[in-house]
């Protein structure tokens, strides 16, 4: 037995377990879903190599981004757009360049049997649940001991080493001592613990509209300024759309809502890639919005060298 666990009922933590083979993965939900993944779930290109393993017919497909500029249609980013977007959801003008690669008009993605996105990306992660089935504990974690122990359930588990994956604010729960919390307050400076965010509001809506019926067999996204929202997403027959504030309405543009959840926007990345000794990985872990399948891949590979999952080498303090 290993003793090195990943902690997290999410994409991230199936995908880390599947890279990271030593290592058991603990289905602790979190007390709130920060994020919810609306869309489109992708494949980065770069992961080729590692889908081809498991799918024959595997190939580099994208997709393509429609711009409105507050109400002008377009398919070339207008002049501005990213100032005026970028205002809109991180309430500044000035965000780091990596910010605006969700921007660009052309997507690439790994197509599996010549499938859209969101369907490959099932598909791998399905194959992914399978590889790690039988290195899960499906329980709930109350209490993360620094000295070398976690309670799940009602067992008490010696690590070696833990890698988390669940959002910042749950995961300074769990360490009742405080030590987590206050060592990120006093490293990354923040006062109170005040992770920079702003509230979120997703709409899942049917496709009811007959303009954006005829948009979604041309564009998967459309991205906007000067309208309630900020990006709708065209998924099979629904569209999600993406807002800095509530609407009050029964439809968005003619698409019935089916369901509204809150989320979180990341304003500010901290990037907090390690603390008290547990590794954070994954975009409410670190607290850094530019994190994808492809940067957590690029992360396994540093885990894989900076440590030797069989020793405990890991624990050291920031």
């Amino acid at each position: 037995m290993h003793n090195n666990y990943i902690l997290g009922d999410n994409i991230v933590g199936y995908f880390l377990a599947y890279l990271l083979e030593n290592t058991t993965l603990i289905l602790h939900k979190t007390l709130e879903e920060l994020d919810y993944n609306s869309g489109p779930k992708i494949i980065p290109v770069s992961l080729l190599p590692l889908v081809s393993k498991h799918f024959k017919d595997t190939k580099i497909l994208e997709f393509e981004r429609f711009y409105d500029d507050r109400g002008k249609y377009t398919s070339i980013m207008p002049k501005n757009f990213k100032n005026l977007y970028s205002l809109y959801t991180r309430g500044k003008t000035s965000v780091e360049e990596s910010y605006y690669k969700t921007l660009k008009k052309y997507e690439g993605f790994i197509s599996i049997d010549n499938m859209g996105p969101e369907k490959s990306f099932d598909l791998f992660f399905e194959k992914i649940k399978e590889t790690v089935n039988k290195r899960i504990l499906n329980n709930t974690i109350t209490d993360i001991d620094l000295s070398g122990s976690i309670t799940v359930g009602t067992d008490v588990l010696k690590f070696n080493n833990i890698i988390s994956t669940i959002n910042m604010v749950d995961l300074t729960e769990l360490e009742s001592s405080g030590k987590i919390r206050n060592s990120i307050v006093e490293n990354y400076n923040l006062n109170g613990f005040n992770l920079p965010h702003s509230d979120k509001f997703i709409y899942i809506c049917r496709l009811d509209s007959a303009e954006d019926k005829t948009l979604s067999t041309l564009y998967k996204q459309v991205l906007a300024t000067g309208k309630p929202y900020f990006r709708k997403t065209y998924i099979g027959e629904t569209i999600i759309y993406e807002s800095m504030r509530n609407i009050y309405e029964k439809t968005i543009e003619g698409n019935t809502i089916l369901n509204y959840i809150e989320s979180t926007q990341i304003t500010d990345n901290i990037r907090i890639k390690k603390v008290m000794g547990i590794d954070l990985v994954g975009k409410f872990s670190e607290w850094n919005e530019n994190i994808d399948l492809e940067t957590i891949y690029i992360r396994s590979k540093e885990l894989k060298e900076f440590y030797t999952f069989s020793e405990n080498n890991h624990r050291k303090v920031l």
